[in-house]
């Protein structure tokens, strides 16, 4: 690319935006120069928030900008797969919020359209920088727990309503948040970061709270999906996952807690909630804390390289992955639906 910054237009430049902002501000190659977003008021408070010079109301309208290198969208989940499409069209880079899309079938159409149309993509799953797991996959691959046998995964999120009043509708819509399933499909990359592709799946999906009020739906509404689940995953290599998400977990200090824990044939490394790595190679002592190594490049990171160079192999977070995660779901919404194990299909 001849530009020695690389110029993102944001299609979605709502909340989430934030944390988009905040992460290309660290990387000196990148410059947000578009906001895309429906309502043209709030479109406007962001751009004088966050200084982005050019807003657009259609898409389409910042497709045609030429000005604009990449598309980044932070729309809901159930439009991912338009916008995304559409971006692919105009041949530039695109990195895309998780969920990829709403099912695998549309997450494999997206990928392939950007495969043939030559077009740099990524998912952005965050967490494996934010949380230690990128980490713990490196030093799991370089050798430091032996053979994988089993990895537990834990989410919890403090979500009622008396707790966070705050909260959105959107988290438990079908089509956008998805609950403890899709919203926090983050648990079934980790899954693969830790040891690999997973052949069947079994779950227990459950409403604790069947109906809730929120800041934008004071009336309230019945949930239609999950705020508690659990996940057996057995990996094609024998190994197993043990997972679990929650909404309805109090107590939670930062509101959220995400914990690790994979034990092999010769070590066993744990997270310390969001932060350090607890572990134990070789001899059977007590884990302890362990150097956690480099920092892992977030998918921001990622996909400025990637699309500067015009190099798909600096991306490890892909469309790629946000395929593999989608199969997973689909299988677990059959397993619970049928009540049985369900192979991943691929």
């Amino acid at each position: 690319m001849k530009n020695q910054k690389l110029r993102v237009g944001i299609i979605g430049a709502g909340g989430f935006a934030a944390q988009h902002m905040e992460a290309f501000a660290d990387i000196p190659e990148v410059e947000v120069v578009a906001f895309m977003r429906r309502s043209e008021g709030p479109l406007r408070e962001m751009q004088e928030q966050w200084g982005v010079p050019k807003g657009f109301v259609d898409h389409r309208a910042m497709l045609d900008d030429p000005d604009i290198d990449a598309i980044d969208i932070i729309t809901p989940t159930d439009s991912h797969k338009q916008y995304a499409l559409d971006a692919i069209g105009s041949g530039r880079p695109v990195l895309c919020e998780k969920p990829l899309a709403l099912n695998a079938a549309d997450c494999e159409e997206m990928l392939r359209a950007a495969q043939d149309a030559g077009v740099i993509h990524a998912v952005n799953f965050n967490q494996r920088g934010r949380t230690p797991v990128g980490r713990m996959g490196r030093l799991i691959q370089a050798g430091y727990v032996g053979d994988v046998y089993h990895v537990n995964i834990r989410w919890g999120m403090s979500m009622q309503q008396d707790v966070r009043p705050d909260v959105g509708s959107w988290r438990f819509l079908p089509e956008q948040g998805g609950g403890t399933v899709y919203e926090l499909i983050h648990v079934f990359d980790m899954a693969r970061v830790l040891n690999g592709e997973v052949a069947r799946v079994s779950a227990m999906l459950n409403t604790a709270e069947a109906r809730r009020e929120f800041i934008d739906a004071p009336e309230g509404f019945d949930v239609q999906v999950p705020d508690s689940s659990a996940f057996l995953l057995e990996y094609v290599n024998g190994a197993y996952a043990v997972i679990h998400t929650s909404f309805v977990q109090r107590g939670e200090e930062r509101g959220r807690g995400v914990t690790v824990d994979v034990a092999g044939s010769s070590g066993r490394i744990i997270s310390d909630g969001n932060d350090s790595i607890l572990g134990s190679s070789g001899d059977n002592l007590p884990v302890a804390k362990i150097d956690p190594g480099l920092p892992y490049s977030q998918p921001y990171e990622q996909f400025v390289a990637g699309a500067l160079a015009g190099d798909q192999s600096l991306i490890y977070t892909g469309f790629e992955a946000g395929l593999e995660a989608a199969r997973i779901v689909d299988a677990i919404h059959k397993s619970w639906a049928e009540r049985r194990w369900v192979d991943v299909e691929r």
